[in-house]
């Protein structure tokens, strides 16, 4: 069951949710608005192929990251850079996350997250966006704007031990 304001509100109570920092003006009805990070990373352009035979990739497909101190990025039609938010999300093994990208962003072609939108239950992360720009001109992106949304749902029957602890403690995408 999605949780709805108040509930989320008694689960940062309890501990169960975490979201540093907090900014109550951006918990809504049903969603907690999370806004953009300044670290990037920013895939090289390269003729070889990308093998998804294992989750192993060659770190060189991912490219360097890049702290833009607060200032904007540029994203070029149809460029892929990985993201980061601004918040550190902790939830408890009791809770799990959905985000998604805001419509007013997707009206102008820019993806949040390609496919990995699930906050697994026991993590502690900024989390990672997978920003695609689908529109035919550049998009430029300003840390701190509230770029995508979390859902947050109550996990039953939750296992210890919480995700894969290879994404437990993100800091950079």
């Amino acid at each position: 069951m999605i949780l709805g304001r108040r509930a989320v509100l008694e689960l940062i109570e309890s501990g169960d949710i975490r979201i540093d920092p907090f900014d109550s003006s951006a918990l809504g009805p049903a969603s907690y608005d999370v806004a953009l990070g300044c670290k990037f990373r920013i895939f090289d352009r390269f003729e070889e192929f990308i093998d998804i035979r294992d989750d192993s990739f060659d770190p060189a497909v991912y490219g360097e990251v890049v702290d833009t101190g607060g200032g904007p990025i540029e994203i070029l039609p149809g460029q892929l850079v990985l993201g980061i938010t601004r918040e550190r999300i902790t939830l408890s093994n009791r809770v799990m996350g959905w985000i998604s990208g805001r419509s007013r962003f997707a009206r102008v072609g820019l993806l949040v997250h390609v496919s990995s939108n699930l906050i697994q239950p026991g993590v502690s992360n900024h989390q990672i966006l997978e920003i695609v720009n689908l529109s035919p001109r550049p998009i430029r992106l300003w840390p701190g704007a509230r770029i995508a949304q979390v859902v947050f749902e109550e996990v039953r029957g939750a296992e210890e031990g919480g995700a894969d602890r290879r994404y437990f403690y993100q800091d950079s995408p």
